[in-house]
């Protein structure tokens, strides 16, 4: 999680709010579709990419 983050700061700041965005939509969809381990595999880059926002 570490190593996606330190990746995710070498973006730009509208770059990582894409990231973000589109990985809390896979998020939701895969909950909505009852594929809990993808949904938090997503949440997981989600957060890396908010965490690396948040950070610049």
């Amino acid at each position: 999680m570490e190593n996606l983050v330190t990746a995710f700061r070498q973006l730009e700041a509208d770059d990582l709010d894409v990231m973000a965005d589109e990985f809390y939509t896979r998020t939701e969809k895969c909950l909505e579709n009852g594929q809990d381990a993808w949904a938090q595999v997503y949440a997981l880059i989600a957060c890396a990419a908010i965490d690396a926002l948040n950070e610049q």
